[in-house]
């Protein structure tokens, strides 16, 4: 908290002392744009939809990648492929697919909805994969062996196994959810928090930028922090000692 003070303290000064603010803004600036903002009734609307966006991108990516990377990476006939393919489309700049969303999806909510979903598949698709390419092998035939069923493996030895990929998977894709939703206000819209930094760099209006901005960090932190917390409800069970470290991949 002490930095954070410290940190826009400074800028406000440098603002005023080196007149800055066409560039930089400053924090009493910032806040005024922000107070504007709220008084209009704009930032609630705006924020509802913006976080309706990514949160369905969210959920459609998460669930679409996290179960296609489970079935290849179980599945390694499958795995090898169509791993060339996913990794073929997934060098593609993403930003460049932006306006064929908008030819394919309009530009409505589902354009948004789709390019974050698609941003947040390969997150969750490789950490998943990988992590369930992982599962011990010889674990599987010996629990084959006692008679274990391909339900009691995927249940009880499988996914626990990969859980905490998976769960690393969907942590770094949370904000690229939000980046998506973002993206796509950016080349088409008519409302959203995406939409009102578009709109306020076309004024030259740096002070209403660095709002949405700090609107989107803010945001980013809760859900973040959030999602931590269902992390470690959800994989309470593991020992720091025990738990899986994936080497996640970007």
């Amino acid at each position: 908290m002490g930095i954070a003070l410290f940190a826009l303290l400074a800028w406000e000064t440098v603002a005023r002392l080196f007149r800055t603010d066409f560039w930089t803004s400053s924090p009493s600036n910032v806040m005024v744009e922000l107070w504007r903002w709220a008084a209009s009734g704009l930032l609630t609307s705006d924020l509802q939809l913006t976080l309706t966006e990514a949160g369905l991108g969210f959920l459609i990516g998460s669930a679409v990648g996290g179960l296609i990377g489970f079935i290849l990476g179980w599945n390694r006939l499958l795995g090898n492929l169509f791993e060339p393919f996913i990794l073929s489309f997934y060098t593609l700049p993403k930003i460049a697919l932006a306006p064929l969303f908008v030819l394919w999806f309009g530009i409505g909510i589902t354009n948004k909805v789709m390019f974050s979903g698609m941003l947040v598949f390969f997150m969750v698709f490789f950490t998943t994969y990988q992590g369930t390419r992982q599962v011990d092998r010889d674990l599987v035939e010996n629990a084959r062996l006692l008679g274990a069923q391909p339900w009691d493996i995927w249940t009880k030895i499988a996914l626990p196994y990969s859980a905490v990929w998976v769960f690393t998977g969907i942590r770094i894709g949370l904000p690229y959810a939000l980046i998506g939703a973002i993206v796509g206000e950016f080349v088409a819209a008519e409302a959203g928090v995406g939409f009102r930094i578009k709109e306020a760099t076309s004024f030259f209006n740096t002070a209403a930028v660095f709002a949405g901005l700090i609107i989107l960090m803010v945001i980013s932190i809760i859900l973040l922090g959030i999602l931590k917390f269902v992390e470690s409800r959800a994989l309470g069970w593991q020992s720091a000692k025990g738990s899986i470290q994936p080497e996640t991949q970007t």
